[in-house]
């Protein structure tokens, strides 16, 4: 069950109890997107993003359902470790920007599979982490995605061959090739071009005797929030049947008809991101210029950071039952950014919502994701507290 579809006699009794702003999760719903995943992509083995969502208890869900972890530094490592992962089996150190003090700690629990885009990065995985296993990011086109990683990570194609030479001549195992679509792709064209890519490094790398053994797809799966046309089945669908076409169908069936290639992918948004809704309450308001505020105990410097980042928008509802009225949403930091109704621009706007004074209740959907992990302490405002319901 979506929590967004919760009675509000259960959330106003959940708000009694654990006062605002509040996550609701339900981890039933955390195990049904994990398992739609896994049955769409029966050759991955899922490595959660633990970005997307790090709370422990999510992290616990997770390991009991059979993922593993994508993690981007010691902290996410230690997280995932107290969740019951087995560094060496069910982690993989995914950022291609790592501290070398993490790469040595990474390597001395075990975790022996790292992703990197250039030399410098190369340099220090030998260093602190000598003979370990590496996937090489390329760079794919991130078109009709959220946020556009490839600005970043992410090797050309012509250095592809090159880049895992380097590796191979500083004592590092090349593994396989690692790519990604962008956060919230909704168009599956994306991950087909970029298997096809990934093909063609396959085979120049093997002219040069490097057999590579795995494909790491990423993330990018997406979620729906307002009314994005999402069809995650086809998605899957399309993804593994081009897998097959392009490498064979040992990963699948153990048949060998191709090469042994590994298919493997770090979602997050796509696992939690309906799974939780936010619950925060009007503590002030205000008429600015003709215009009616409302001020809530959570706001973009907490929950609400992606709105700023990426111009998201999230389905909400209230308790109230007044008539509709005009207003500007805003967090309760000191800051003037802290403004969670914006336009498609990006600009400060009123968003139509029935009545509401002080005390009542909005309830966002589609909370899980990107929006705790990215939350941060300004002006001392603690994040939400997670509170379960199944």
């Amino acid at each position: 069950m979506n929590p967004f579809e919760l009675s509000l006699n259960v959330i106003e009794e959940l708000v009694r109890e654990h006062g605002t702003p509040i996550y609701v999760v339900n981890r039933r719903k955390i195990r049904e997107n994990f398992q739609r995943l896994d049955t769409g992509l029966p050759a991955v083995k899922f490595y959660y993003a633990v970005k997307a969502n790090p709370c422990p208890e999510i992290l616990e869900t997770l390991v009991t359902a059979g993922a593993g972890f994508d993690v981007a530094s010691k902290g996410e490592i230690l997280a995932a470790v107290a969740a019951g992962a087995n560094p060496r089996e069910d982690l993989i150190f995914a950022d291609t920007v790592k501290d070398p003090k993490q790469i040595a700690y990474a390597h001395s629990i075990g975790l022996d599979d790292f992703t990197f885009d250039n030399r410098s990065e190369i340099t220090q995985i030998a260093r602190h982490a000598p003979g370990s296993k590496v996937h090489l990011r390329i760079i794919v086109s991130n078109e009709g995605s959220v946020a556009h990683l490839s600005h970043k990570f992410g090797a050309d194609l012509a250095e592809a061959v090159p880049l895992l030479l380097a590796a191979r001549e500083q004592g590092l195992v090349p593994h396989g090739i690692s790519f990604h679509v962008g956060s919230q792709c909704l168009d599956a064209n994306r991950y087909v071009e970029a298997l096809d890519t990934t093909r063609k490094i396959f085979t120049e790398a093997a002219g040069v005797g490097i057999e590579l053994k795995s494909i790491d797809i990423g993330g990018g799966f997406p979620v729906r929030y307002i009314d994005e046309e999402i069809d995650l089945e086809d998605m899957c669908g399309r993804i593994r049947d081009h897998y097959e076409q392009l490498f064979g169908r040992e990963g699948l069936t153990g048949r060998n008809d191709g090469p042994p290639c590994e298919l493997v992918a770090e979602p997050g948004r796509a696992i939690v991101g309906d799974a939780a809704i936010l619950v925060t309450k009007v503590i002030s308001e205000s008429v600015r210029e003709g215009r009616n505020w409302l001020y809530f105990d959570d706001g973009t410097y907490g929950s609400f950071m992606e709105v700023l980042l990426y111009n998201m928008n999230f389905p909400w509802r209230t308790n109230t039952k007044g008539p509709l009225k005009q207003y500007v949403l805003a967090g309760p930091t000191c800051d003037s950014i802290d403004v969670f109704s914006r336009d498609a621009k990006g600009e400060v706007c009123t968003v139509e919502l029935p009545e509401m004074h002080l005390d009542d209740l909005l309830i966002v959907g589609s909370m899980g994701a990107y929006t705790y992990s990215e939350s941060t302490r300004f002006n001392g405002f603690e994040p939400p507290k997670f509170v379960f319901v199944d």
